[in-house]
C-alpha cells in the first residue's frame, strides 16, 4: 500500500506538471471546472485526475510533455459498465482510462460519469501501475472493476496475480463518489 502511495504521488505531481487538454481544479471561490459529462459517449468526456481535468475526443487525447519530446498519453480501453448509480432514472456508465507518460508506469483510473443536471465533477480512481484489468461491472447500485495487481513486495516487473476488486458508489448526500476495494491477499485495508 505504501508503494501505491508513492507511486500515487508520483503521478500527481507528474500530471500536474503536464498540464494538458485540461482545466484547473476548482478554486477556492467555488469556480467549476466545465466537464464533458455524457454517459452515453465517454469517449468525448472529461476526467478529473489528481486536480485537472483531461477530455478526451474519440476515446484518446496526446500531449506533448513540456521540455521534452516524449508524449503523455490517454485512452479508454475497451472495458464499459452502465447501471442507475445516481437513482435518477438514467443509467450512468463507468469506464477503464489508461494514462501512459512514456515513463516507466501505465497508469490506470475507473472513471465514472453521472447523468443528471449536477455531474459529480471528481469522477475518477487511482486503481494502479501497471495492473491487468479482467472484467466492469454494475452491481447492487455500485460500479465493480476487477483486476489483478501485485502486494508490495512484488517488483513491477513481475506479473500482477493478486485480484482487486475495485468498488465505487455515491456517499449519501449523492455529491461524490466513495472508493473502496476488497481482495484475499490484504493490499486493500
Amino acid at each position: 500500500m505504501k508503494t501505491k502511495l508513492a507511486i500515487l504521488s508520483v503521478v500527481s505531481i507528474f500530471l500536474t506538471a503536464c498540464g494538458g487538454a485540461t482545466e484547473s481544479a476548482p478554486a477556492q471561490n467555488n469556480d467549476v471546472p466545465v466537464v464533458a459529462q455524457n454517459p452515453g459517449d465517454p469517449a468525448n468526456a472529461g476526467y478529473y485526475i489528481d486536480g485537472i481535468v483531461y477530455t478526451l475526443v474519440n476515446g484518446a487525447l496526446e500531449q506533448q510533455i513540456e521540455d521534452s519530446s516524449t508524449m503523455n498519453v490517454f485512452k479508454l480501453l475497451e472495458f464499459k459498465a452502465a447501471g442507475d448509480i445516481n437513482s435518477d432514472g438514467t443509467d450512468d456508465t463507468a469506464v477503464v482510462l489508461l494514462n501512459d507518460s512514456g515513463e516507466s508506469g501505465i497508469f490506470y483510473y475507473l472513471g465514472i460519469l453521472t447523468s443528471g443536471s449536477t455531474p459529480i465533477i471528481e469522477n475518477t480512481t487511482f486503481l494502479g501501475d501497471r495492473i491487468d484489468i479482467k472484467a466492469i461491472n454494475f452491481v447492487d447500485g455500485k460500479f465493480e472493476v476487477t483486476y489483478l495487481d501485485r502486494d508490495e513486495e512484488t517488483s513491477f516487473d513481475a506479473d500482477p496475480t493478486v485480484e482487486i476488486i475495485g468498488i465505487a458508489e455515491l456517499d449519501e448526500s449523492k455529491t461524490s463518489f466513495n472508493f473502496s476495494c476488497r481482495d484475499t491477499a490484504g493490499i486493500c485495508l
